[in-house]
């Protein structure tokens, strides 16, 4: 076996909680196929992050499946991703706040970038319809507003927002089943238990959603017997240890792109300082509370009533619920359940007592 290795994560444990953003959000799409998020109206600060932003995020990604061969195999490394729903994904953003303010390097290469294939890669139309936004060899003006648009943080590409939050709901996946190994608990070289080393790579592999077999993470049913195993050029196999290595390469890479704004440099002006609260968005937010999540010791729970991941708000042994939607749902069902045998009993008592009487 491999020697243990360091921990990836690059950023402090123990960040400083950041405000995050809230501005009405509302989704369009023109006539180039340009899908995008209109932000509008003053941004709030909020003071605090919502915790219930994790477990809502994992619910909003679609579920993955895998793909099966003619002979019933698994293809490995290839899955049935369904898209995200853009209007949920509004209704997300509108309770817990902005995705895309804070990806500055995107809002920079933008401006930057004028040609066809750099505005399909960015924005997400087509590259036939890329072509049609140039009058000779500038930009049509009306797509170019656009472009400034994206760099002052009044909008963001659909595509970009779908990129993140797909992104961040990787990072709690992979996160919160950290969370669960005893060395990383210990704050030890990160020596991964077999266990946990399959997890990881299931979690980072679900692009965000949860797979809908044995292989969820969260799934009481995980397979550990099933190596996490995959076959390189047909002849030599990758272990399950090099794959969660690498997931927590990226996820380390994930986690710092969306700190940037705060771990990039020293704070030095009033100025900056403004402009970095001003650009941290939802996305900012969210990172430091998985990185600080470790500090108050949450761990991941499993909803015993809809089976989705979450990290309970507050550490007590009768947190078994996602949210107020499922506990209401349990709750309603004992009632009724409760009703319906009162009404039995009732009954049954009732019986002899009408027999003496009809005698």
């Amino acid at each position: 076996m491999k020697s243990s290795k360091e921990s990836p994560l690059a950023v402090s444990y123990f960040l400083p909680e950041i405000p995050f953003l809230k501005r009405e959000a509302k989704i369009y799409a023109d006539e180039s196929g340009y899908l995008f998020v209109q932000y509008s109206g003053e941004a709030q600060i909020q003071e605090r992050f919502n915790p219930e932003a994790v477990s809502e995020l994992l619910k909003l990604i679609p579920v993955v499946e895998y793909i099966y061969d003619e002979k019933g195999k698994k293809k490995h490394g290839i899955y049935n991703i369904s898209e995200i729903d853009p209007h949920k994904v509004i209704s997300y953003l509108n309770r817990f706040g902005v995705v895309g303010i804070s990806d500055l390097d995107f809002r920079n290469e933008v401006i930057k970038q004028r040609d066809p294939v750099s505005i399909t890669r960015l924005t997400g139309i087509t590259f036939k319809n890329a072509e049609k936004l140039y009058k000779g060899k500038s930009l049509d003006p009306k797509f170019l507003d656009r472009l400034n648009a994206i760099r002052n943080g009044d909008e963001v590409p659909y595509r970009l927002i779908e990129k993140i939050l797909k992104d961040l709901a990787r990072s709690a996946r992979l996160y919160i089943n950290l969370l669960e190994d005893p060395s990383f608990a210990e704050r030890e070289a990160l020596s991964l238990t077999d266990k946990n080393r399959k997890r990881i790579v299931s979690a980072w592999h679900g692009y965000g959603g949860a797979f809908k077999d044995s292989e969820d993470p969260a799934s009481p049913r995980f397979n550990l017997n099933e190596e996490w195993t995959y076959t390189y050029s047909g002849k030599r196999k990758i272990p399950a240890l090099d794959f969660a290595e690498g997931a927590l390469s990226a996820f380390s890479q994930v986690m710092n792109k969306h700190l940037s704004l705060i771990t990039k440099s020293v704070v030095t002006t009033q100025a900056v300082r403004r402009f970095n609260l001003e650009n941290s968005g939802l996305e900012t937010a969210f990172s430091a509370y998985l990185l600080n999540a470790f500090k108050d010791k949450k761990v991941k729970r499993v909803c015993v009533e809809c089976g989705s991941v979450f990290l309970p708000q507050r550490i007590k042994e009768e947190n078994k619920y996602c949210g107020e939607s499922c506990s209401k749902k349990v709750r309603n069902r004992k009632q009724r359940a409760k009703k319906k045998v009162s009404a039995s009993k009732a009954g049954s008592k009732a019986t002899p007592k009408a027999r003496k009487e009809k005698k």
